[in-house]
């Protein structure tokens, strides 16, 4: 055998072999699987993250903040929003850590079997939620608008037909990139979509205010549980946070970090402003679909209906990418599928989910389950767990080999004390424990 770092003329012809043949490989199948292969800068990543998060959940955050009140619903959106973003960097750390870059392995690595199989359930429940939202939205902007403006063709006014139509023509050719990052630019777009609907909403909603109206200024609200869990549903979107940090061009700890910081503060900003425009305007007779507190004919209004559908559109696919992984995960085929089982699984895939948006419309369901079950675990419990497994992982091969680092120079690097982030990992677990029996007890009770 030859020294280490020469190569004699036969190995050298097949290391040039193999680097022709992975020049032939699809792009996108490498930057899906493994780390140093990301295209994308900070800013389209943390629009890509920014669309996964501010999506069909911040239709629901006005009911949110009356059920909260308006003061804790503001104090428990901030801290959400921070412990979201500490969940994303810390699941992160824990994948690179062990050199594993999918939250299914990441959690059968640290859990065995079983634990894979519950995080694929879970992940599959927060996905094919998330989707069903937007599908719903979807179901309740479009359709409207179209058979107002065009009575003519009575097929618009078909909820079902719509939808059909949209997702088979507008939504099922963005999903079949196998990288989301081939999304990135449709997400800024989405994401630049939200703005036109809260400025729509700004310059509508004092026409919709009485005489005797009184600004809403509440402590607590009548459902506080709830909404923590619509709260904790809107600002969840661990389903992509490895597929986006494989996307990203600078994977180093400050990278990855910086886009986090970037996502989570614009997720919030437009989050909240929505929602305290929403609840101060309607405020006690706020549904948990805002838009439809509005006439149905009012044309600035049907604008913003529009334009939420074009973002809802743009959106299912974040939710139908992870929907894909995790189904063949469970048939093991998730390793580099060829093209004819990825458009296969696409295909198949698509349809069950434009199935179940067809089937079901009542979206507060929808919020309850993804943000008080599937987002909690998500979210919080298991980013936490990974993290404090993977440090104790860590800790002990330190003991055998102090001259190899924690985590490689190229991925996230830990930035502050360990004891720190311990710490933290523990009250992101304790946090989303507490939020699901909070929000699986206002569920019985309900």
């Amino acid at each position: 055998m030859p020294p280490y770092g020469s190569v004699d003329d036969a190995e050298n012809n097949t290391n040039l072999i193999t680097a022709q043949e992975a020049i032939q490989i699809d792009h996108d199948v490498l930057q899906a699987n493994q780390p140093g292969y990301g295209t994308r800068n900070k800013v389209e990543v943390a629009f890509n993250l920014v669309n996964a998060t501010v999506g069909a959940g911040i239709i629901g955050l006005p009911f949110a903040i009356y059920n909260a009140g308006l003061v804790f619903g503001l104090v428990a959106s901030i801290f959400v929003a921070l412990i979201s973003q500490l969940g994303l960097y810390m699941l992160i750390s824990a994948g690179h850590r062990v050199h594993i870059y999918k939250y299914a392995d990441l959690v059968e690595y640290l859990l065995g079997r079983p634990g894979f199989w519950f995080l694929n359930t879970t992940l599959l429940v927060q996905s094919i939620g998330i989707t069903i939202s937007y599908y719903i939205l979807l179901g309740d902007t479009i359709p409207s608008v179209l058979a107002l403006y065009f009575p003519q063709y009575s097929f618009l006014k078909s909820r079902t037909t719509v939808i059909c139509l949209v997702s088979v023509f507008l939504v099922f050719p963005l999903n079949l990139p196998r990288s989301i990052g081939r999304l990135a630019r449709w997400s800024i777009v989405s994401v630049l979509c939200i703005p036109l609907i809260i400025i729509v909403i700004l310059v509508r909603a004092p026409a919709y205010i009485d005489d005797d109206h009184t600004l809403p200024i509440t402590v607590t609200g009548p459902n506080m549980c709830s909404a923590l869990g619509i709260i904790a549903f809107a600002f969840a979107c661990p389903h992509v946070a490895f597929s986006n940090y494989l996307s990203l061009e600078d994977q180093s700890s400050r990278g990855w970090y910086q886009t986090t910081v970037l996502a989570t503060t614009m997720s919030w900003v437009i989050s909240m402003v929505f929602a305290i425009t929403g609840f101060l305007v309607f405020g006690y007779d706020v549904k948990s679909n805002v838009f439809l507190n509005f006439a149905t004919d009012d044309i600035i209004i049907n604008i913003g209906r529009l334009v939420l559908g074009i973002s809802m559109i743009l959106t299912i696919p974040m939710g139908t990418y992870p929907t894909r992984e995790c189904i063949l995960k469970y048939f093991g085929l998730e390793h580099h599928p060829s093209r004819v089982l990825h458009w296969t699984v696409t295909i198949l895939v698509s349809i069950m989910l434009l199935y179940f948006g067809v089937t079901i419309r009542d979206l507060g369901n929808v919020y309850a389950l993804v943000g008080g079950f599937a987002a909690t675990t998500l979210a919080y419990i298991i980013p936490g767990c990974a993290y404090l497994m993977t440090n104790k992982k860590s800790m002990k091969s330190i003991h055998h080999s102090e001259s190899e680092s924690l985590v490689s120079s190229t991925g996230p690097q830990e930035t502050l004390s360990s004891r720190v982030l311990a710490l933290a990992a523990g009250l992101l677990i304790g946090w989303g424990v507490l939020v699901m029996i909070l929000c699986c007890t206002s569920i019985v009770v309900l």
